[in-house]
């Protein structure tokens, strides 16, 4: 899917006002005609990409805001409406122009207050009353144009981290720690302060290669133990008293909706203990780990400790109760049974210290950005 269409307004809404701008005043010069094909390029990226923080930095190593800025002072000189003044002084009072509209809708922004100072610097310049050629040479050779097309991507890393933290995923929160490190090596070696945009990217997807095997095999670990572990609850489940009016059995009404319930009641008394024994087997096979090791693991820890977990301490000792005698042919005994249907009634077999939506919902990234350094 593209980009959210939210965030490509916002940092494309200036450019399209831009363009807009020239076509309203009947500017069809060669500048005019390249600004129009950069904001293409930059729409045309935003529907094939879907990572917001790839897309910002798609644009900014290939220098289409600065590209696109420059083609745009030249136009802008160009229009029908300006007189014969289109030298250096028309130049420097139109590229002021942008970068000074674009500055106030960056400011209207919060979300983008940690990519102001960076632009207020070029206007700063672009107001000390430089010459044009003056203003660009100055701008290069202080590293203010690379502020421009740097990723700003520190506060947006930081904020991925506490993203990972707030929602327990570990290896998540791992990976972009060592973004982190990565980001602050390559500020710290740069004259201006600014990371190489093409260098970041390069070491950014580097980084996220290296995470994304471990990362793809704690999910599929996690998601086949979760498995098991509603498997053997649903047996001991289904020959409790209330199975016929449990969702998990219920037929879809009508006149055989009796029948069918019992039918699904019987076919998890019947069939679950195999089910459960060919998905051990390839739990074993695939991931060298049996039914008691998944008590012990990373991803398993990580559930029960952050309260993750949906299922109690005390449902948890039932289902590995009931997994010693779960087998084909096998009925729980009395005590399995009545166990469950305790547990069932007061609703004891969900876990309690579960983490509210609203405890794992991250603050908005316009007030995060006032909590750190940037």
């Amino acid at each position: 899917m593209p980009v959210d269409p939210g965030m490509v307004d916002t940092i494309l809404g200036t450019f399209r006002g831009m363009a807009r701008e020239l076509k309203e005043a009947g500017n069809e010069s060669e500048d005019a005609q390249q600004c129009q094909s950069i904001l293409q390029k930059m729409e045309s990226l935003a529907l094939e990409m879907d990572d917001l923080g790839a897309y910002s930095t798609k644009l900014s190593v290939e220098g289409l805001f600065t590209e696109f800025s420059t083609a745009y002072g030249r136009a802008l000189a160009q229009n029908p409406s300006v007189d014969g003044n289109s030298g250096d002084d028309q130049l420097m009072a139109n590229t002021l122009k942008s970068y000074e509209e674009a500055l106030d809708r960056l400011k209207d922004d919060p979300s983008h207050a940690h990519v102001v100072p960076a632009l207020q610097a070029v206007v700063d310049r672009a107001r000390s009353g430089l010459s044009y050629p003056l203003f660009l040479k100055e701008c290069e050779e202080k590293g203010l144009f690379l502020g421009l097309d740097s990723p700003h991507a520190g506060p947006t890393i930081q904020y991925d981290i506490y993203c990972a933290k707030i929602s327990f995923r570990p290896l998540d929160q791992k990976m972009y720690e060592k973004q982190w490190e990565a980001f602050q090596e390559l500020v710290n070696k740069s004259a201006f302060g600014y990371p190489d945009p093409v260098e970041w990217e390069i070491t950014r997807q580097r980084i996220e290669w290296e995470f994304e095997p471990e990362q793809a095999l704690w999910k599929a670990i996690e998601d086949r133990w979760d498995r098991m572990l509603d498997m053997v609850h649903d047996w001991v489940d289904s020959f409790c008293s209330f199975a016929p009016y449990d969702d998990r059995w219920c037929g879809m009404g009508g006149v055989n909706s009796r029948a069918q319930t019992m039918k699904n009641i019987q076919r998890t008394n019947e069939c679950e203990p195999g089910k459960l024994r060919i998905r051990e087997e390839i739990f074993q096979e695939y991931f060298g780990l049996g039914w008691d090791d998944i008590f012990s693991h990373p991803t398993f820890l990580n559930q029960r400790d952050s309260g993750l977990l949906w299922y109690s301490d005390e449902a948890l000792d039932l289902i590995r109760d009931v997994h010693e005698i779960m087998a084909p042919g096998a009925r729980p005994e009395a005590s399995l049974i009545e166990r469950a249907e305790k547990q069932h009634e007061s609703k004891s077999f969900i876990r309690k210290t579960r983490p509210t939506a609203e405890e794992m919902s991250p603050m908005p990234f316009p007030e995060f950005l006032k909590t750190i350094e940037w």
